[in-house]
């Protein structure tokens, strides 16, 4: 095995153990993942970013469950695109609690140096997310149609 690809399978592993441990029990991980540098879709958040993002998110959906969907790492970079599922218990980004059940799919692009995570763009499909919590109507759709795409 290469050092090249030795570090593309560290880097898989930190963000495996991140989206399953740290998002869903464990989320002081943080500190082990993240660089004091670690920006987020371009802003400076250090490590308390995605710290008290997931300690919201887990107060909000405290059975809160992720299914790992895809993982792929190359160089110093891993892509992710991972499916979350929880009940909505407390309040979250400003959406009151419903009681509601919600799956969610967010994909993300890490860059990693020296072991940690300094860099990630995201995507979380928050439309979807607001619809399920009753706090958007589902007569609203996509700009894919996401009403017709049964129909297909």
């Amino acid at each position: 095995m290469t050092d090249d690809h030795a570090v593309e399978q560290a880097n898989a592993e930190i963000t495996r153990r991140w989206f399953t441990g740290g998002w869903t029990t464990d989320p002081d991980m943080a500190d082990d993942v993240f660089s004091p540098q670690f920006r987020t879709n371009g802003l400076l958040v250090g490590v308390r970013g995605p710290l008290e993002t997931v300690r919201r998110r887990l107060a909000a959906f405290p059975d809160l469950e992720t299914e790992i969907e895809d993982l792929i790492s190359a160089a110093d970079k891993v892509v992710v695109r991972v499916r979350w599922t929880g009940t909505q218990t407390g309040d979250y980004s400003g959406v009151p609690a419903g009681g509601k059940r919600v799956e969610v799919r967010v994909m993300s692009i890490w860059r990693f140096a020296e072991g940690k995570v300094v860099d990630n763009w995201t995507i979380q499909d928050q439309f979807s997310l607001l619809q399920q919590t009753g706090y958007l109507s589902q007569d609203l759709t996509t700009a894919q149609g996401r009403r017709y795409a049964a129909a297909d």
